[in-house]
């Protein structure tokens, strides 16, 4: 499924083609006809992300609300578009530049106060300016013996956040993906927080990647990696980057995380112990 990063993205290239333009509209498919006739030569105004949310906000009020769930997508293409597929949820095309949506299983057309709405039901977006991570904190207290693993992904508590995301911030910060949210301390909420939101901001620049390219890998992860498999510390992973220690694999919410045991140890040490060591 794709994560926040790569909706923001969507948002300011959809934004930059599209955003004053009159803009036809059409479904290929079908199952949009009737809301893209009434989108037909209006004009875009904007596209927003918040969290995995896309709106597209046109003139005289209305909104289009997408989801890409976990097949969803956008084609582009530059000059003549080829003829639509079948499959073509929505086509939006001005001069040059036309936008084909796939497979999302949420594609409707609402007005501003049902976009409030959608937003409501979600936790703040580190990537937007108005994300506030002490929001986030109280979703988090609410349920304390909640692993920070599974709450990471849920969209209630913070929006935008999947599966790599979680995977790695946890990763870098060491802290175990089991390690119930009440254990957390409010300094490393804000840590976690300020990690994703950075490694994020990246994602929307140059894709889901999270290694710091300038970072040597461990020499044992070095000859055991794929060198051209080497965007992700942990995700996917069978060796950490780090420490060239073999990964194991849990299933969190459902989904694959990968934890380093020396890494991430399960019962973090207290500062006198790690004084000790």
């Amino acid at each position: 499924m794709p994560e926040g990063n790569t909706i923001h993205r969507l948002a300011l290239v959809h934004t930059r083609d599209l955003a004053g333009r009159a803009v036809r509209a059409s479904s290929p498919q079908g199952r949009f006809s009737r809301e893209a006739a009434r989108l037909d030569g209006r004009r875009f105004l904007e596209a927003e992300a918040y969290g995995k949310h896309l709106f597209h906000r046109w003139h005289g009020g209305l909104v289009v609300h997408v989801h890409l769930g976990m097949a969803g997508s956008f084609s582009q293409f530059a000059g003549a578009p080829p003829a639509p597929r079948v499959s073509v949820r929505m086509r939006l095309s001005v001069p040059r530049v036309t936008f084909d949506l796939i497979g999302p299983p949420t594609c409707e057309l609402i007005d501003e106060e049902a976009r409030r709405a959608v937003v409501a039901r979600l936790g703040p977006d580190p990537l937007r300016s108005d994300g506030d991570p002490e929001v986030a904190w109280e979703n988090l207290r609410r349920r304390p013996k909640r692993t920070i693993g599974d709450a990471l992904i849920d969209q209630r508590v913070v929006s935008g956040v999947g599966n790599i995301y979680r995977n790695e911030a946890l990763f870098l910060l060491g802290i175990h993906p089991l390690r119930p949210a009440g254990r957390l301390s409010h300094a490393d909420w804000i840590a976690l927080w300020s990690t994703i939101r950075r490694l994020m901001r990246r994602g929307v620049r140059a894709g889901t990647r999270t290694v710091d390219r300038l970072e040597t890998p461990h020499p044992l992860a070095a000859s055991r990696r794929d060198p051209g498999d080497d965007d992700f510390y942990v995700y996917q992973q069978t060796v950490c980057r780090r420490c060239g220690g073999a990964l194991r694999e849990l299933s969190v919410s459902d989904r694959r995380m990968f934890v380093c045991p020396v890494c991430q140890p399960r019962s973090p040490r207290r500062p006198s112990e790690t004084a000790a060591s």
